[in-house]
């Protein structure tokens, strides 16, 4: 992204904001709450029409290109909500991931597409005849990233992808996440759980008032003092903020 603005009705949510995802690595965006990270992921995956600045993948520019084109041009995207349909089985939301994008595909293709996502969700294997809606918060987040991945993306767009999910679940989804890059998909995320976030993560970004602050590495993210300043509210608060509230209800799992 190169100086791009955005928002809603007359007022810029994110403001002439630029960063590089480096390929094949995770990214992950940080920031207090009400930053805009949503509305710079939102504009990321095409949700949003930048007021001004340019979105790029690769060296094509996909700033014009709407929702289901930047998908065709290896672009995923993951909601935090609503990214599954839950009355369609587990099967069948698959089938239609890929199907969206690759319509004439080759005989066999959809199955080749389907057993990756399976080698890499297992837990969604005996459920794959089973409504999305029975799954666990966990099987859902685990078949939308499978929904996005199956058609082949290149780089994967995740909001939150631990959100909701109780303690026990989130390390396993961040797991999955870095599964996902180790195929050679380059991945930037929002995701509040920062120690679970740094710890797969290569480099992370943060976002402050609508506008990046810097980017780190992982290694050094959670230590540099600009960032507990600008983010964690100091050294005393730091411990408090890295913990995302996550809910000890098992159906969360």
């Amino acid at each position: 992204m190169e100086s791009v603005s955005a928002g809603y009705g007359a007022t810029d949510i994110v403001r002439t904001v630029s960063l590089q995802a480096k390929p094949g690595r995770i990214t992950t965006i940080a920031g207090p709450n009400g930053a805009g990270k949503s509305t710079l992921m939102k504009t990321m995956a095409g949700l949003l029409r930048p007021r001004q600045g340019t979105i790029r993948i690769g060296a094509r520019d996909i700033t014009a290109l709407p929702p289901p084109a930047r998908a065709a041009a290896g672009l995923g995207y993951v909601p935090q909500e609503r990214n599954v349909f839950k009355n369609l089985t587990v099967e069948e939301n698959l089938s239609i991931g890929f199907e969206f994008i690759h319509r004439k595909a080759a005989r066999g293709a959809f199955a080749a597409a389907r057993q990756r996502v399976l080698d890499l969700f297992p837990d969604l294997v005996p459920r794959t005849e089973a409504p999305a809606g029975t799954l666990s918060g966990g099987q859902r987040q685990m078949l939308a990233m499978g929904c996005a991945l199956i058609a082949g993306p290149s780089t994967l767009l995740l909001d939150e992808p631990s959100a909701g999910l109780s303690p026990r679940y989130v390390t396993t989804m961040l797991d999955a996440v870095a599964a996902v890059n180790r195929t050679g998909v380059t991945v930037i995320m929002i995701e509040q759980n920062l120690i679970e976030a740094m710890r797969i993560s290569h480099d992370a970004l943060l976002l402050a008032g609508g506008e990046i602050k810097g980017m780190w590495s992982a290694a050094a993210f959670l230590s540099d003092a600009k960032v507990k300043s600008l983010f964690l509210g100091g050294t005393k608060a730091g411990g408090e903020l890295l913990q995302q509230d996550t809910s000890d209800d098992a159906s969360a799992a």
